[in-house]
């Protein structure tokens, strides 16, 4: 049924549009991680950004008419991108002092953040199915040094991992998330975090992120965490990216990653790696490989995971849809070869959409 329901959506998005259409704007559809919000705000135009202070009858028919072409889900997108962004500035104006003069250059609270939806039978189990989300509200009033978090999953580096393969049982990670974080400074490598998740539970959570490029091909990604939470008690999390940029549309990262447990006393360790293709301005394509595993009883992989993601904006910049095709053995299951294919839609808001 819900790959009816997809199908159906996508024959209805296929209307053509007058939105988002220009042919000098260069998007790259891949992995939302793999690349920074100014590094897509350096891929628009030069053109996009300056202004005009004399509109023209043509400039307000143009839009007119842009306008009266929207399709439902340009409408529904734009709405609730409105709709948060008004809950934020509440929320935000909570945090004004009445003393301080209202200056015009103020920055207005925003919320930006992505909705995903995925269908992903595999071997004996069809029925399959993912919600992934992710909000982030920023608050001007506290000089931009706060923010709030709320996602499914507080692992931020398995964004688009299957769900068979998140829910092992070793790795209890995969809960909803609410979080205040703090920066000493905008530009500050720390950040401070205090928050409930993982099965109702408090934690506070300081992490260190920092990136060295070796040269215009090689770079290095690198973060450490030290959390604490209530039940759970002290944990740790240590993590490397080295990624080679071969070309403009082709990137190699392998990822590395370490979790110390208190309550078990052992570590779950991961290694990935993905190639990242981009295709044209509208496609892309990212094999990878996980392996993840215990240190305890022995240092022994738990699951194995590999997939062949095909990723495309051609309709909307902010609207993305993914076919993976994916093998998955797991140690639960007897390493029996399990085969799947995911579907995905997935809507961003906020930010330039």
């Amino acid at each position: 049924m819900l790959c009816l329901t997809v199908v159906y959506c996508q024959l209805l998005l296929s209307a053509p549009s007058t939105l988002n259409n220009t042919p000098h704007t260069l998007n790259y559809p891949v992995n939302t991680t793999s690349r920074s919000a100014a590094d897509q705000d350096a891929m628009k135009p030069s053109h996009a950004h300056t202004t005009n202070s004399v509109t023209s009858k043509d400039d307000i028919t143009s839009a007119s008419q842009a306008q009266d072409n929207e399709q439902w889900f340009d409408i529904w997108q734009r709405s609730f991108t409105d709709t948060m962004d008004f809950t934020v500035k509440q929320l935000d104006g909570l945090f004004v002092s009445d003393s301080l003069p209202i200056t015009s250059g103020r920055k207005e609270a925003r919320a930006e953040g992505r909705i995903q939806l995925s269908w992903e039978p595999r071997s004996s189990m069809l029925t399959d199915t993912d919600l992934r989300f992710r909000i982030r509200v920023r608050l001007p009033a506290l000089k931009e040094r706060v923010d709030l978090l709320l996602s499914d999953n507080e692992d931020e580096t398995q964004n688009n991992t299957i769900r068979a393969a998140r829910d092992t049982g070793n790795n209890d990670r995969d809960r909803t998330t609410i979080a205040l974080r703090f920066r000493p400074e905008q530009d500050s490598h720390y950040s401070y975090r205090v928050g409930a998740g993982r099965r109702d539970q408090l934690y506070a959570m300081t992490r260190y992120k920092d990136a060295f490029a070796f040269s215009k091909q090689w770079a290095m990604l690198y973060d450490a965490e030290l959390y604490y939470y209530t039940r759970d008690r002290l944990g740790a999390e240590l993590g490397w990216a080295v990624q080679y940029e071969m070309s403009k549309k082709h990137l190699i990262r392998q990822n590395n990653r370490f979790y110390f447990r208190d309550d078990t006393n052992d570590w779950l360790w991961r290694h990935e790696v993905h190639h990242l293709f981009s295709v044209d301005q509208h496609n892309a394509v990212i094999p990878h490989l996980m392996v993840e595993g215990l240190s305890q009883p022995n240092y022994r992989v738990e699951e194995i995971y590999g997939g062949f993601r095909w990723r495309n904006n051609m309709l909307r910049d902010w609207l993305f849809f993914e076919v993976e095709p994916f093998v998955l053995w797991l140690r639960k299951e007897d390493f029996k070869t399990s085969y799947g294919l995911a579907l995905r839609v997935e809507a961003y808001y906020g930010r330039d959409t």
